[in-house]
């Protein structure tokens, strides 16, 4: 079905591309003015910007569990199910060759191992968090 993979990679890696920078320049559209607010009148706009800290807490608690829980989690999961759906399609791809078959089963083992480890980071991130809330008392 698919004799030229790197022609499918090629596709996909294009697709990717366009989704990144012609999705963006969609949403930005807005609706034109109405004909009375072609030229709006100048009007004193004061603005307070206020740039929040993104690690919640000045803790060392607060900063694993952002990076725990915000990053490694979110991208991570993703990339493990990505990684499980390619092994899938491994597997639908081999045809019953070993060979291949032996490949789309390394990729599952190595894709469960993966989100095993995340989870494993997930497990010690709250161990660490539960450690120092009791140093604390």
């Amino acid at each position: 079905m698919f004799k030229n993979k790197k022609n499918i990679l090629s596709y996909f890696i294009s697709g990717v591309i366009m989704m990144v920078f012609i999705v963006p320049i969609l949403t930005l559209a807005v609706d034109p003015p109405s004909p009375g607010e072609l030229n709006p009148p100048a009007k004193d706009v004061s603005m307070n910007i206020k740039i929040e800290n993104p690690f919640k807490k000045d803790t060392i608690k607060g900063l694993i569990e952002t990076i725990v829980n915000d990053i490694l989690i979110p991208i991570g999961g993703v990339v493990a199910v990505l990684m499980i759906m390619w092994a899938g399609f491994l597997y639908v791809t081999a045809r019953g060759d070993p060979g291949q078959i032996k490949k789309a089963h390394d990729a599952l083992l190595w894709a469960v191992i993966g989100a095993a480890i995340l989870l494993g980071a997930w497990v010690i991130s709250k161990a660490i968090g539960a450690t120092i809330d009791q140093l604390k008392a």
